[in-house]
């Protein structure tokens, strides 16, 4: 029995043994290890892939600032992965990304934002919740003030609007109208601002002469401005809610993970100088 015991005690460390020589003593060591999370070093290749998707350049054609900021969220995902691993009970999901985001959601308690919730939101925030009034609003653009007279010549006579625009007018999408969409009166020139916004709806505006050319504007709707029920909000202030809380409970679990696992930056290793949020990594003395 004790030849069997001492043999299972060999054996485990052995195990050991070959499990620490797969690992090395001194990861930071490796020129390709530019940051290590915890135990884990984290190879300048890896680092660089997530630049280049990250910036669209090349990392040498990326300024350090640019950099050292993207290195700083790459290894901000990197504490969310460790996060993960160590969450109890184990985050659900097929992929590393669906394991994230429930994390995330148990984290902030999504699942469980209530009607109080959100009316609390509404109450706090009801200057979002508030549509000032709107003009939808088309125009016809040209260059003379006789090429606009000649558009107004055809209107009177009865002709379309689109017909006119699209036969007449020089503005990008006269084809399709001349369309400028919904307007608050703050969108519009101060110019054209008093009589475009006299309009009423369905109506057309006189020749409006600026510097660039010649307008004529149609009003095609008007909106009152108007209070947005909670009814009415509940799904945006649902999402607003979520989407707020999540990114406090991400940043909670990030910091969480990286007391337990400390990241530092072994800044020789970059081919930047690191002007990131995180510490230089010190060699420690055996």
């Amino acid at each position: 029995m004790r030849r069997v015991a001492a043999l299972g005690v060999l054996s485990l460390l052995l195990a050991v043994s070959s499990g620490c020589a797969r690992r090395p003593s001194r990861p930071a060591a490796d020129p390709a290890v530019v940051a290590l999370v915890g135990d884990r070093p984290v190879k300048w290749e890896d680092v660089a892939t997530y630049v280049k998707a990250s910036a669209g350049e090349e990392p040498k054609d990326v300024a350090p600032r640019v950099a050292s900021s993207l290195l700083d969220q790459y290894l901000e995902e990197l504490l969310l992965e460790r996060a993960d691993e160590d969450a109890m009970p184990p985050p659900r999901g097929n992929t590393a990304a669906e394991r994230r985001r429930d994390l995330i959601a148990r984290r902030a308690a999504v699942a469980e934002i209530s009607d109080d919730d959100l009316r609390k939101e509404y109450a706090a925030h009801g200057d979002r919740f508030r549509r000032p009034a709107l003009i939808r609003v088309s125009q016809l653009f040209f260059r003379s003030r006789e090429a606009a007279e000649a558009a107004l010549r055809r209107l009177s006579a009865g002709e379309s609007w689109n017909e006119v625009s699209r036969t007449l007018s020089l503005a990008p999408n006269a084809a399709s109208g001349g369309s400028l969409g919904l307007l608050s009166r703050s969108d519009l020139p101060r110019d054209f601002e008093k009589v475009v916004w006299s309009l009423p709806a369905g109506k057309t505006s006189g020749i409006l002469v600026a510097p660039h050319g010649v307008h004529v504007f149609r009003v095609e709707e008007r909106f009152e401005a108007r209070d947005i029920p909670f009814e009415e909000a509940k799904s945006a202030l649902r999402l607003s809610l979520a989407e707020e809380r999540s990114v406090a409970a991400a940043a909670e679990l990030v910091a969480e993970a990286g007391r337990r696992h400390p990241v530092s930056v072994v800044e020789e290793h970059l081919p930047f100088p690191y002007v990131g949020a995180y510490p230089r990594h010190v060699e420690k003395r055996p």
